[in-house]
């Protein structure tokens, strides 16, 4: 930009400027129709045809292998390109990820579920009103429903929504429209099954422990207090 034309790199005014740039060096030859000619003309001595036949022949064969000094490298692999970019590197991870949850951890977590749990009736209890999910098992939670929607109380209308859907749940009933609640209910299950088990070996090692110490000395420091007592009594009474 600010010049009347274009230069190339190895150009005095560059040079001017501090930039300089090693010549290009020059790429050898590639030689690639002198062995497919000779294979031809030894093909064409054995048989018997016209100069014009052979005439056409080396044409074709120089036309169909040109001689270049080109080079157009591969596109990369697209594949490779994403397996590099996948994630961070095994090195990166430290140790504290794979450590595993600690017991006031897994409590906080379960705590959690349960609150998100409990919310399932009422969401299971306004998508089937939305879809309009309707079966005679549950017909006198609708009822009940219509009723509390008529009366317009938020609170009673979401109580009547949570009976809804848990009415849906203690029939089994299914549907597509509830498929997706459905299946995120039964993983919170499931997760919540998985940690009390695992709360449970963890409190029930902790509950095995003996007392502390400290309670030990204590005991054992009362026990001799007390049978020094009881034989100090003794000698003095006789």
């Amino acid at each position: 930009e600010g010049m009347d034309t274009w230069y190339p790199l190895t150009h005095e005014k560059w040079q001017a400027l501090g930039i300089v740039v090693p010549a290009s060096q020059a790429k050898p030859a590639v030689v690639e129709s002198a062995p497919v000619q000779e294979q031809v003309e030894a093909e064409t001595v054995s048989v018997d045809v016209d100069s014009s036949s052979d005439v056409s022949m080396e044409k074709s064969v120089d036309e169909s292998v040109p001689e270049t000094d080109e080079f157009e490298p591969e596109p990369e692999s697209e594949l490779g390109t994403e397996a590099e970019s996948s994630g961070p590197a095994f090195a990166s991870y430290t140790e504290e990820d794979f450590k595993p949850p600690s017991f006031e951890e897994m409590e906080k977590e379960m705590t959690a579920l349960r609150v998100k749990r409990a919310g399932f009736p009422e969401a299971i209890g306004r998508r089937a009103h939305e879809i309009e999910f309707r079966d005679e098992e549950i017909e006198d939670a609708w009822a009940a429903l219509e009723k509390a929607l008529q009366s317009g109380k938020e609170e009673v209308t979401a109580s009547e929504f949570a009976s809804l859907g848990q009415a849906i749940l203690s029939a089994g009933l299914n549907d597509p429209g509830l498929d997706e609640l459905r299946d995120e209910e039964r993983d919170v299950a499931d997760r919540m099954l998985n940690l009390q088990m695992q709360l449970r070996r963890m409190g029930g090692a902790k509950q095995m422990k003996g007392p502390a110490p400290w309670k030990k000395w204590v005991i054992l420091g009362f026990t001799v207090l007390l049978f020094a007592g009881i034989i100090t009594f003794i000698v003095l009474s006789g």
